[in-house]
């Protein structure tokens, strides 16, 4: 079967505190945007020499068509069907192949989307009927973002962004997204994120509200992320692609997630087309694209 794999951004990133776990509490609002993965998934090996053993539950082949991508144990994919079958006790050889279309390494969830689809997959393939609050319990055992690729849409999430609140959202905006030629670790940033009393926190609150009463404006002024105090610094390009993008007629625009991706949010069809072709030949990955909320 084929499935589609939908990358997200943050409408508003909060990191409210470091547990003591080492992790960090977060609060954001998440949200699916129409660039997607597809993933070719069916039952049994087609390729003898990419194969990867899932223990006493089978095998199964990984491929993929950016090589920038492993296609090993440590791919989010192999994670989620490890997870599945275990959960599931079912053993299966399993072919999936991703066709990439999200950026790698780019603060859109691309990798934790791409495990949200396979779990998706092999309910259907495997006829297991699992219920979605059974999927995202698998999927929070494989990422922090992976719960919220199997619901979509637009949420609050909260904790370590596992606790996750449905906000109902009517607005659809159009995005310019450019990811610049280099990636960000996130555990990098989230390591030097220093959280005092200048540390810089958006109201994330007061954007939840904008979106349920429809307020655009209210959601322009108050978009911001808590992490670009770190990712800007390691990366001014970055800064600088946020003001050519708001030069050239975004409305407001803002760093993904830990980077290093920017969007900006057009509400003029000419500005958006024509900062399309300006950033395009400056940046190859480059995207025309919207929100979606009906996924």
């Amino acid at each position: 079967m084929i499935i589609k794999s939908y990358a997200k951004i943050n409408l508003g990133l909060d990191v409210v505190k470091k547990r003591s776990d080492g992790y960090h509490d977060v609060k954001m609002i998440m949200q699916t945007i129409d660039l997607f993965d597809t993933l070719e998934v069916s039952l049994g090996l087609k390729n003898g020499e990419s194969v990867i053993s899932v223990g006493s539950y089978g095998k199964m082949n990984l491929v993929c068509s950016d090589e920038n991508v492993p296609c090993d144990e440590t791919n989010l994919v192999f994670k989620a069907v490890l997870e599945f079958l275990k959960h599931t006790k079912k053993c299966a050889d399993i072919f999936i192949k991703i066709e990439k279309n999200i950026p790698v390494g780019a603060g859109l969830a691309g990798g934790s989307s791409n495990a949200a689809a396979t779990l998706e997959a092999l309910n259907l393939i495997l006829k297991t009927n699992l219920s979605n609050n059974e999927l995202m319990t698998l999927a929070a055992n494989i990422g922090a973002d992976v719960p919220f690729c199997i619901v979509k849409n637009t949420y609050l999430a909260e904790g370590i962004g596992e606790i996750l609140t449905p906000v109902k959202n009517d607005l659809k905006f159009k995005i310019l997204l450019v990811k610049p030629p280099f990636s960000v670790s996130t555990p990098y940033v989230y390591k030097n994120l220093l959280l005092d009393k200048n540390t810089y926190h958006p109201d994330i609150e007061v954007i939840e509200n904008a979106i349920l009463s429809k307020n655009v404006l209210e959601i322009y002024k108050n978009l911001g992320n808590t992490l670009e105090s770190v990712t800007l610094q390691m990366h001014p390009e970055i800064a600088k692609i946020k003001k050519d993008m708001c030069d050239l007629g975004a409305r407001v625009s803002l760093m993904s997630g830990s980077g290093p991706s920017v969007f900006g949010i057009f509400d003029n069809e000419k500005n958006l087309e024509n900062a399309y072709k300006i950033m395009k030949e400056k940046y190859k990955q480059t995207y025309l694209t919207s929100t979606l909320n009906n996924v």
